[in-house]
């Protein structure tokens, strides 16, 4: 009895570049195929893996193999876009100081951030409170190093 083969599976190489808008050598080239929740292009790998990032295949397909513990970073910080010269490796605390440093992250500060345990009533009070720090830790329910940023005002800087 012959074995049906089926459709044989395309290249990823190939697959890759069709979903590809490729425009001028300087610009972003949008991904078209699917975008991921946090707004990166996504495609499947060769013989039913998990989803790659686009932008990570594209590095891999024109550049070469991503040494190992290095991302792959956007100089367009645009998260969809596949061109080659608009990407580079670097570590993820490269990638994410690049980030700061650009504004890109924005974080809800204060009571609005999703962590948050204090309100800002009770920040301030714990600025001021001379009282010896683990009463003030037993009483708002925080740790030695949050007692000691909010003294020092590392954080909740939204505050006066």
């Amino acid at each position: 009895m012959a074995r049906h083969k089926g459709r044989q599976p395309r290249p990823l190489a190939e697959r890759f570049w069709e979903k590809v808008d490729k425009r001028g050598p300087d610009e972003c080239w949008p991904w078209l195929g699917s975008i991921d929740t946090r707004g990166y292009g996504s495609i499947g790998a060769d013989g039913g893996k998990p989803l790659l990032r686009a932008h990570r295949v594209a590095y891999e397909l024109c550049v070469g193999p991503i040494p190992p513990g290095l991302v792959v970073c956007h100089t367009c910080d645009t998260r969809h876009c596949v061109n080659p010269t608009h990407l580079f490796v670097g570590t993820q605390r490269e990638n994410v100081l690049a980030m700061v440093r650009k504004g890109r992250r924005q974080w809800p500060a204060g009571e609005q951030h999703p962590k948050a345990k204090l309100r800002a009533e009770d920040v301030l009070a714990i600025r001021i409170d001379p009282r010896p720090p683990r009463l003030i830790r037993a009483e708002y329910g925080i740790g030695k190093t949050t007692l000691h940023q909010i003294k020092r005002r590392e954080t909740w800087r939204c505050l006066p």
